[in-house]
C-alpha cells in the first residue's frame, strides 16, 4: 500500500516522463543559431565556391569547343634579311620595264606585315568535341548540385548527432543526480551500521562509470562541433531545433545522372575518334604588305599580296587514329558498365533506406514506451531499496535501464534524420527547402 500511495503522488512526474518520450529535440534558445542559418552559412563556404567554379569551368570548356568553329584572324609582321635580292612577292614578267629603269621589286631586306585568315568550314571532329564538352559541362553542373545537397545533408546529420550526444549527456547527468542522492542516503545508513559499506561502493562504481561515459561523450561532442564548424564556418555550441516542413520526394538518382553524362561524353569521344578519318574543309587566306629597297635603283619599293583558298584534308594512313579509336571505344564500354553498376548500387541504397525508415519509427515508439516503463520501475526499485526489500544490484540495473531507454530514444531519432539526409543526397534534394 505504501508503494502505491507514493506512486500516486508522482502522477505529475509520470506525465512529464510521457512528454519526454516524444521525439527528442533540443529547443534552441532565442539567441541560438537556427537550422536555416546553418544551411545558408554552409552554402557560403570556400568548398561550395570551388564547386561552383568547377561547374563554371565546364561551361567555359564547352564555349571553347564551340569557339574552335569560328574563323581565326591574326595580324603578323616580320623582317627578313637575304644574302641575295629576293622578290617581295611573285612577279609577272610584264610588271616592270627594266630598260626604262623601273625599280625591280627585289630586295635583300624585306618587311612583311598583314593579316591571315583560317576558318574550318567542315571538321566533323570539332562538332563531336563540342558535344563531348557539353556533356561534361552538364556533369559538372550536376556535381555542383550534389556538393550543395551533400553539404546541407551533412549539416543536418551533424546537427542531429549533436542533439543526440547532448541529450545523452543530459540523461547521464540526470542519472548522476539520482545516484548521488542514493549515495547520500546509503552513506547515512553505512554510518549508523544499517548497511554494509560494500553496497555504497557499488553505487560509487556506477557513478564513476557514468563519469567515464561523460568524458567519452565530451570528446565526441567536440568532434561533431568541429565538423559543424568545418561545414558552416560557425562556432556552434548548441544544436538547432529541427523539424520537417515538407516531404522528401523521390527523384532520379543524382549519381546515376552524373554517370549517364560521363557515358554520353565517352560516346561523343568515341564518335570524335571515328570522325577524325573524315575529310576536313578549311578556308584560308592572307593579305600582306611588303616593303623593301630595290636592288637595282636603291629606291623604296612596296607591293601588296593576298590570296584566299579552300583546303581539303583527309588522312589516308595514320595508325595512331586506329589506336585512339580503340582506346575511346574501350572507355565507352567502361563508362557504360560503371553507369550500370552505379544504378544498381543506388537502387539498393534507396531500397535499404526506405526499408529502414519504418523500422526506425517502430524503434522510436518502443524506446518511448520502454522509457516510460523504466522510469516507473526505477521509482519502485528506489523505494524498495530504501526499505531494504531489493538488492543494490537490482536498483543499479534499473538506473542503467532508464539511461539505456533514453539513449535508445535519442538514437532512434538520430537514425531517422541520418536516413533522411542519405536519401536527400541520393536524390540531390535541397533539405533547406523542407526543413526548419
Amino acid at each position: 500500500m505504501n508503494i502505491l500511495k507514493i506512486l500516486r503522488k508522482k502522477r505529475v512526474r509520470l506525465a512529464l516522463l510521457c512528454l519526454l518520450a516524444m521525439p527528442p529535440t533540443i529547443p534552441a534558445p532565442a539567441h541560438a543559431i537556427t537550422l536555416q542559418e546553418m544551411l545558408t552559412a554552409a552554402t557560403r563556404q570556400p568548398g561550395v565556391t570551388a564547386s561552383e567554379l568547377a561547374a563554371r569551368e565546364g561551361t567555359l570548356r564547352e564555349q571553347a569547343a564551340t569557339a574552335a568553329l569560328f574563323p581565326k584572324i591574326n595580324g603578323f609582321g616580320k623582317a627578313e634579311f637575304y644574302n641575295s635580292p629576293t622578290n617581295l612577292r611573285p612577279m609577272p614578267p610584264t610588271e616592270v620595264n627594266v630598260q626604262a629603269g623601273d625599280s625591280i621589286p627585289f630586295s635583300r631586306d624585306i618587311l612583311r606585315y598583314g593579316l591571315t585568315l583560317d576558318m574550318p568550314l567542315f571538321v566533323k571532329s570539332l562538332y563531336d568535341l563540342r558535344q563531348k564538352a557539353a556533356r561534361l559541362a552538364e556533369k559538372a553542373g550536376l556535381a555542383h548540385v550534389l556538393e550543395l545537397s551533400s553539404r546541407k545533408a551533412s549539416v543536418v546529420a551533424a546537427n542531429s548527432g549533436l542533439v543526440y550526444l547532448l541529450g545523452l549527456d543530459k540523461a547521464i547527468d540526470a542519472r548522476l543526480v539520482s545516484l548521488s542522492k542514493t549515495r547520500e542516503d546509503m552513506g547515512l545508513k553505512v554510518q549508523i551500521g544499517r548497511m554494509a559499506e560494500v553496497e555504497l561502493l557499488k553505487v560509487e562504481s556506477s557513478i564513476n562509470d557514468l563519469k567515464a561515459q561523460k568524458n567519452e561523450l565530451a570528446a565526441k561532442i567536440l568532434d561533431i562541433r568541429k565538423d559543424l564548424e568545418t561545414l558552416t564556418g560557425l562556432d556552434i555550441t548548441e544544436p538547432a531545433a529541427m523539424t520537417m516542413t515538407g516531404e522528401l520526394v523521390a527523384a532520379p538518382y543524382l549519381g546515376e545522372k552524373m554517370a549517364e553524362k560521363e557515358a554520353a561524353a565517352a560516346r561523343e569521344e568515341w564518335q570524335r575518334s571515328k570522325s577524325a578519318r573524315y575529310p576536313s574543309l578549311y578556308l584560308t587566306g592572307s593579305l600582306s604588305g611588303n616593303d623593301g629597297v630595290a636592288y637595282n635603283t636603291d629606291e623604296h619599293i612596296y607591293r601588296d599580296y593576298g590570296f584566299i583558298g579552300l583546303t581539303i584534308q583527309m588522312p589516308l594512313f595514320d595508325q595512331t587514329l586506329s589506336v585512339e579509336q580503340s582506346i575511346a571505344q574501350n572507355k565507352l564500354h567502361k563508362a557504360e558498365k560503371e553507369m550500370e553498376a552505379t544504378r544498381i548500387a543506388l537502387a539498393a541504397q534507396e531500397k535499404n533506406f526506405k526499408g529502414k525508415l519504418p523500422v526506425v519509427e517502430e524503434s522510436r515508439a518502443i524506446a518511448a514506451q520502454s522509457l516510460a516503463n523504466s522510469e516507473q520501475i526505477l521509482a519502485v526499485a528506489r523505494l524498495a531499496l530504501e526499505q531494504g526489500r531489493t538488492t543494490t544490484e537490482e536498483y543499479l540495473r534499473q538506473e542503467a535501464q532508464v539511461l539505456a531507454a533514453r539513449a535508445a530514444l535519442y538514437q532512434a531519432e538520430n537514425d531517422k534524420w541520418r536516413i533522411i539526409t542519405q536519401l536527400a543526397v541520393l536524390y540531390g534534394a535541397d533539405l533547406q527547402e523542407i526543413t526548419q
